[in-house]
This record gives structure tokens, sequence and C-alpha cells, in this order.
């Protein structure tokens, strides 16, 4: 552990010497990770991650276990630490260390280094990340004590710029850079990440999607053969094989679709009213309607709802097809706009809070890797927040969660009886970590069938 000897060079203070320096205690400053590992203990979800890796080490020579090495990953990611560099650190601070079922006063029992973590993170195959992927799907299903009535999933995609020579690292035109291109399909209620896919930086928005959803839908049904499916997207999915899917597993959806010369002269209409009603009341007027649209691709035609919008800039019409039957404003306003605010705010906590872009292993395989762990990171961020419910931190973002709940100093003692973990004394959320704490452990255990 690097030591800090030398005092800190402040002389603003001047009733007394003021002396500052590095304790030599057993403190940390991430004393909320233990209510992450109180997450996981009902979850399960480090231990899913690494059932799912075969042992390829040999058992005499094993000092740290595939648990013990994807939980101290996960949990670096929770607290903010997205490389592999900071486990050299982070393997000898003692809150990390018991989220990972260790004592925290023997050196011996320090966690796994940099060349440890990163020997884990490329030496998983393709058919393991597989695993993960369907692990992460069961997992989803069975939170559920009883099976839910519909469901509505949202996609989205983002760029994860790149930085090096990285495989499947491509010039992507629209974004302008080199980078991957993640895409992510998570439940709108409660935010879960059901999957999280690595593609390659020069991917089409919908590339892949198809089969994801293919498989996805089957296995939602197969464990609820009632519920009724609803899938949203923008319009860089509203591709014919993704319709098809959709239509053949009985699946709602509403998708948004790219203006083109013979739906804007459809709309053509309802916009001029629109237009007319704008410069009446000098404020944006929006008309809604619908027609049935048949591109060159498609074999049948589609409803499309278009909504006929003028701002005082200008127009501003949007379409959505769909094969639900709801009221074209009541779709478009309730249903299809509630997409965006979601599925993008999902997008931002993973990129700001959990730092999901961090990819920067030459390999696309461990890059993938790392997503899933980022995935699971974010699981564990999102059960603190739902046992936050009725607080202050229900609603707060990944990054505030971190700030203001797993960042707190913490010093440990470990005596024959027992590890006591004293908390800071004047903590502003003391009663909110106590909540949420009392929360977590009464949560019921994750089992998968």
């Amino acid at each position: 552990m690097t030591e800090c000897q030398s005092e800190l060079p402040f002389d603003f203070y001047q009733v007394r010497p003021l002396s500052v320096q590095f304790s030599s205690l057993d403190l940390s400053s991430d004393a909320g990770l233990l209510l992450v590992r109180q997450a996981e203990e009902r979850l399960g979800i480090c231990r899913g991650l690494a059932g799912c890796i075969e042992e390829w080490r040999a058992p005499e020579k094993v000092v740290h276990p595939l648990t013990d090495l994807v939980s101290q990953r996960v949990y670096q990611l929770v607290g903010g630490y997205e490389d592999a560099n900071d486990s050299n650190q982070l393997r000898h601070d003692p809150i990390y260390k018991l989220a990972c079922g260790r004592l925290p006063e023997l050196d011996e029992n320090a966690l796994a280094s940099q060349p440890t973590i990163t020997r884990l993170e490329n030496h998983v195959s393709r058919q393991e990340n597989a695993t993960m992927r369907r692990f992460f799907v069961d997992h989803f299903i069975a939170q559920y004590e009883t099976p839910p009535k519909e469901l509505w999933l949202d996609i989205d995609g983002w760029d994860a710029p790149t930085h090096g020579d990285q495989q499947l690292s491509l010039f992507h035109g629209y974004y302008g850079q080199f980078m991957y291109f993640p895409v992510l399909l998570n439940e709108a209620t409660s935010g879960y990440p059901v999957v999280l896919q690595l593609r390659a930086g020069n991917s089409h928005p919908g590339k892949g999607v198809a089969g994801i959803l293919r498989w996805l839908f089957w296995r939602l049904k197969r464990a609820w053969p009632e519920v009724k499916l609803y899938f949203r997207a923008d319009a860089g999915f509203a591709l014919p094989e993704i319709l098809r899917v959709c239509e053949r597993s009985q699946v709602g959806y509403a998708i948004g679709f790219s203006s083109n010369a013979v739906i804007k002269r459809k709309i053509e209409a309802r916009l001029e009213q629109a237009r007319v009603v704008s410069c009446l009341t000098a404020e944006k007027a929006r008309l809604f309607d619908d027609v049935y649209y048949q591109a060159g691709s498609w074999d049948a035609p589609r409803r499309l709802v278009m909504k006929a919008e003028w701002l005082l800039k200008g127009p501003n019409p949007r379409f959505v097809i769909t094969n639900l039957d709801h009221p074209s404003q009541d779709l478009y306003d309730r249903l299809y706009v509630q997409r965006g605010a979601d599925s993008e705010h999902r997008i931002k906590e993973l990129k700001l809070g959990i730092q999901a872009t961090r990819l920067s292993c030459q390999s696309f395989v461990a890059n993938q890797f790392r997503l899933l762990l980022s995935q699971a990171a974010y699981v564990l961020m999102l059960a603190l927040r739902q046992a936050a419910h009725g607080t202050q931190f229900a609603t707060a973002q990944v990054s505030r969660l971190r700030a203001m709940l797993i960042k707190g100093a913490a010093r440990v003692k470990v005596s024959v009886r027992r590890v006591l973990v004293e908390l800071a004394a004047f903590s502003p959320f003391a009663l909110e970590v106590t909540l949420i704490a009392q929360r977590l452990r009464d949560l019921p255990t994750i089992k998968i069938a």
C-alpha cells in the first residue's frame, strides 16, 4: 500500500498550528459500498456472472476465486474506478476486502491486482459472454414474484469513442469518430438493462437487433405466456426485419419513422392547417392523423401515425410506425414520446455514472465482457435507488447515489469477536443509509430456475 508520510502544506488556519497528513489507520473512503454488497447478497449478480465463466487456472494456484474477481471489478465500477489499474490500490482497501468476504487486517488477504484482473478480462470467451447475456435475462425474469401483465421494452444505441488499436473499432460517419456502437434494451418502468450488446463502430443502428429481439420475445413469453409485450424505438430501428419479428411474436410496437417524399405528401394538408393555426395564435400548433403506408421493402401496408407540428420557427413533422390501435395523439404523446426520456436517461447513467464507455481492451470480446460488468454494476445501483423510495434519493441519478451514499469515510477495526465499521459521526444522510440498509436486507433472495 502506498503511504504518504509528508504533511500537506496548509497555512490558512491561525488559531493553532495545523497539521494535516494521511492516516495509517484502516480507513476507507467508500463506506457505502457495504450497501451495494448487501444488494448483491440478495440479487446474486456477481455470483451469477462468475458462474458463467469456466475456471481455467490450476486449482492449487488459485488465490482469488472467480466470484471474488468479478465482485471486485464490479464494486470498483460502482465506486467510480473504471480502470483495472485502480485495483493496485483498492486491493488493500478494508471496505473492498469486506465486500469480497475477506478480513481487512491481514496483508495476505489483499484482493487481486491489475494483472490478475486483466487476465480475467482477456480470458473470457465469446460463448461465456453469450451465457452471461442469457443470465441477465433470466435474472430479470426471476425478479418478478408474479407474472407482469405487460412490459414495455425500449432500445437505443450510443457512441463509445475508442482511442487505440481495438478490434472492430471503426469510423462512424454520423458521429465523426472511431468508436464502438453499443445497444441497450431496457425495461421502461424499472430501467432494468435486459440486454447490453457491443457492436462494431460502423454498425447501422438496427444491426443485429432482429436476432436479439426474436430470442428475447421467445424467452419472455416462455416464462410468462400471458404477458403483453410492447416495443419502442427511434427511426434507426424501423427495419423490415424488426417489424416482422414484432408482428410474428405478437408484440405491439411504436417505432419512429424517417420522412420521405411520399409521406411528406401525405402530411402536407395537415401541416398547412397547423401553420394557419400557429399564425393565428402566435403559438405552436399540433395536429395528428394516421394513414396506411407501404414502403417498397415491406410485404404489407402498416399504420403510420403523423404529427403535424408547426413551431414559431417552422415545421416539425414526426412519424411513428405502429401496429397498435390507440388514438393517434394518445399513442404519440403517452406511449411513444416516453421512450426517448427513459432510454436516453438509462444510457446517460451508464456512460456517466458507471463509465460504461471505458472499453479500452484490445480484444472485442474482452470489451464486451467489460460492458457486461458495467451492466452488473448498474443493476446493483438500481437496487439501491429502489430501496431508497420515499427518500430524497428515490429518483437520484447513479452519479449522485455514488457521491452521497457510496463515498463516505469509514474506519474498520477487527477483533477476535467482530469486525467493527465506524462511519462518520456527522454524516448528513445517516437516516437514509439506515433505511436503505434495512430494506436491502429484507429483500427476497432472487433464485433463477
